[in-house]
């Protein structure tokens, strides 16, 4: 294995995956579902009740506002309905087969559109009746840092006209408070918190589904001192039907006999676990970084 200076460790997952040490890995980040190259692609997400969600007064404003802060490009919502229809389905296609596990929105908008963002856009009220219009973006070919913004304007109700007068106004105001954090960055690792990095194209989803598993979470040798995390390299294969095989898991060093129960453990419950088919059909190796 080559050796990876941390700082490159920390941005690219292809590289970080076959970095030598698990713990500087586990803190890096997923690889990207984007490349993140080109002009953005914007997709803006609307729930099915919200006000307006098929008409021009409200679609065109936020839009533009979108477009100009973001310099991007929007994505007509029928493309969007479709990409919807087809996770709904567990189709990566039209033409590919189902899936055990739906790929995610923004992995099949990604086939196509490099450097995508979601925008999700909805209207929160507080207890005084207070609204906002609030829209999360996230940049998925963007790192940790860039890769969740909000944006929000004051909303005195509910109806399409006030909607599209508080579109312009959107403003950046920070990450939303709730941003998910599977698959990005951290500083520090901590017991009991399953972190995963694969080197796989479109990785996140595939670590975001392995932080989420109880029984990987399990695995974890018992009895351990506050802030004892534990390393651990897994080669496997990802089936045609979004199932791992072949998997063989070791520790990343010492010599404790729970590190090599722990192993175990983890080879099981990686044979178990259902994810999302890879979008070609084909199987592909995969080298993960488990730290728990």
């Amino acid at each position: 294995m080559s050796r990876i200076p941390l700082l490159i460790a920390l941005v690219s997952l292809s590289a970080t995956a076959y970095a030598d040490n698990v713990f500087d890995v586990c803190k890096g980040e997923s690889k990207t579902i984007v490349d993140g190259t080109g002009q953005m692609s914007i997709a803006p997400i609307y729930p099915d009740d919200f006000p307006g969600r098929t008409t021009r007064e409200v679609l065109y404003p936020i839009g533009v506002r979108l477009a100009i802060a973001e310099k991007a490009k929007i994505l007509l919502g029928a493309e969007v309905d479709k990409a919807i229809q087809l996770v709904r389905d567990r189709h990566w296609s039209e033409k590919a087969n189902a899936c055990q596990s739906a790929p995610s929105l923004a992995a099949v908008l990604g086939q196509k559109h490099a450097n995508l963002s979601t925008a999700h856009v909805s209207i929160q009220c507080d207890d005084k009746t207070k609204c906002q219009l609030i829209v999360d973006l996230e940049r998925h070919g963007r790192p940790t840092a860039e890769r969740w913004v909000r944006y929000a304007a004051p909303l005195p109700d509910k109806s399409t006209k006030s909607i599209a007068a508080a579109a312009p106004k959107l403003k950046d105001v920070g990450p939303p408070p709730d941003a998910p954090t599977a698959g990005l960055a951290v500083k520090d690792l901590t017991t009991g918190t399953v972190r995963t990095r694969s080197n796989a194209d479109g990785a996140l989803e595939l670590d975001r589904s392995m932080e989420a598993s109880d029984a990987i979470a399990a695995c974890g040798p018992k009895g351990r001192k506050p802030h004892d995390v534990r390393g651990y390299w897994a080669d496997w294969k990802l089936s045609a039907l979004g199932t791992a095989m072949e998997v063989q898991v070791h520790p990343f060093g010492g010599a404790d006999p729970a590190d090599k129960t722990a192993a175990e453990c983890l080879t099981k419950a990686l044979r178990t676990l259902q994810m999302e088919c890879p979008r070609d059909g084909k199987v592909v190796d995969v080298h993960t970084a488990i730290c728990l």
